[in-house]
């Protein structure tokens, strides 16, 4: 009967530590991984888009044309380039606060439409 009563204080300690432990993790090392994993959204999406490429080239003249058309077409070009792209990647930076924001505030609004399900039974 021990080893019973052993293996089911172990299990319920163990869920019990893992549903007290889930907020911590959540807002620590959770919080810091999700933050790593969106900040390398960012920097792939920087990579993808080779923006840097694109502003570091900003005056060099395309296909070698160095005569005064082709360098301005080439400069243009390149700054349409560089704004939509820019654009892109302020959208994509935007999107990714918005999904790091939502993993922050998830638990609450879970925790707070819990608690009203529950406050609903009752009163009514």
């Amino acid at each position: 009967m021990p080893a019973v009563r052993s293996a089911g204080k172990a299990v319920f300690g163990d869920v019990l530590g893992g549903i007290l432990n889930a907020p911590v993790f959540w807002y620590t090392r959770g919080a810091y991984d999700a933050f790593v994993y969106c900040w390398r959204l960012i920097v792939r999406r920087w990579k993808s888009l080779a923006l840097g490429v694109w502003i570091v080239n900003i005056f060099v003249p395309m296909y070698a044309q160095h005569d005064i058309a082709g360098t301005l077409i080439s400069f243009f070009m390149r700054i349409i380039q560089i704004i939509a792209r820019g654009i892109v990647m302020i959208i994509w930076t935007v999107l990714v606060a918005v999904i790091f924001v939502a993993y922050l505030v998830a638990p609450v609004l879970v925790i707070v439409e819990l608690i009203r399900q529950f406050a609903s039974l009752f009163v009514s």
